[in-house]
């Protein structure tokens, strides 16, 4: 706990304070000096225990309280509109370090809405390098992320020991290069995975980044994202990489029909009691707070959502 202290004396105070020196000087000589010295130094400390003004100040990062049962609406955060806003924060992030510090020719683009399987798939960022395709997942996520490669889900841990499963986001790019490539025409070896966390979460046990994958947190992007490039031999010439973004500009501006498909399809999704995350049929279950939609697949996927 950090404290802070401040003094305040108020203009009341200071008048009273000849009137305060008299009633000390006539004490003076009607008492012995050792009881003078004593109890003016108990009127002292008195009186600075009533001027001493103690607030406690909040910490600078405070941790949401989270719910053990898992909902649709309860993706990153409780309600819409906040998990909207701060999924556009990580990605101006994300944005801005690309434009500032990226060397070489490139091109970026955002929210895309592809194609994939009679359906939409829906990416933060896509940087055409010159030395590549790069996808960009962002997570701005709080608490500790645990997972691994080939988990189906990884856990978002809170500082009350709550947790809360998302499914893998390394699985979830590698669908988006899929559906990237496919749209493109281009052999996936040419796309790079990006993972990347806030500094608000604490990455406890995840994958080290690989060739294909980079899994890492904004103020590492630009480190990690030079030292990836340097490796990469010349994959796209200038017009080559101004003609993949004219050809991916358009699923930029996708109306609000597509935008409301891609949604109605995640709502469906779970309406039908079919798992979001892996696909699996979803049953009732009982817990300790009542009954709750939960995966067939468990343990193996542990997505969970209210009855309601």
């Amino acid at each position: 706990m950090t404290l802070r202290v401040s003094y305040g004396y108020d203009m009341e105070t200071i008048r009273k304070l000849p009137e305060l020196i008299s009633v000390l000087i006539t004490a003076a000589r009607t008492i012995p000096p050792r009881n003078v010295l004593t109890a003016f130094g108990v009127w002292l400390i008195i009186f600075a225990l009533r001027k001493i003004k103690i607030r406690r100040r909040r910490p600078a990062i405070a941790f949401e309280d989270e719910t053990e049962t898992f909902s649709p609406e309860d993706d990153e955060e409780e309600t819409l509109s906040p998990e909207a806003e701060k999924g556009l924060i990580g990605e101006d992030l994300i944005a801005d370090i690309l434009y500032e510090t990226v060397p070489g020719e490139f091109q970026v683009l955002r929210n895309l809405y592809v194609p994939y399987k009679d359906a939409t798939t829906e990416l933060d960022i896509v940087m055409v390098h010159e030395t590549g395709i790069f996808v960009f997942e962002s997570k701005n996520y709080r608490g500790w992320i645990y997972g691994s490669m080939g988990d189906l889900n990884w856990t978002q841990m809170f500082p009350n020991r709550r947790t809360r499963p998302f499914y893998n986001p390394v699985r979830q790019n590698r669908n988006h290069i899929k559906a990237l490539s496919q749209y493109l025409g281009i052999p996936s070896r040419f796309f790079r995975s990006c993972i990347v966390f806030s500094d608000e979460c604490e990455l406890r046990k995840v994958p080290e980044t690989s060739a294909l994958t980079v899994i890492t947190q904004t103020s590492e992007l630009e480190e990690r994202l030079r030292h990836t490039i340097s490796a990469l031999p010349s994959a796209f010439r200038p017009e080559e990489i101004r003609d993949i973004s004219e050809r991916l500009l358009p699923l930029t501006d996708a109306d609000s029909s597509v935008k409301e498909k891609h949604i109605e399809r995640i709502r469906n999704a779970l309406e039908a009691e079919i798992c979001p995350f892996c696909g699996a049929e979803l049953v009732i279950r009982r817990g300790k707070r009542g009954e709750f939609w939960g995966c067939s697949n468990y343990p193996q996927c542990k997505f969970k959502r209210n009855i309601t």
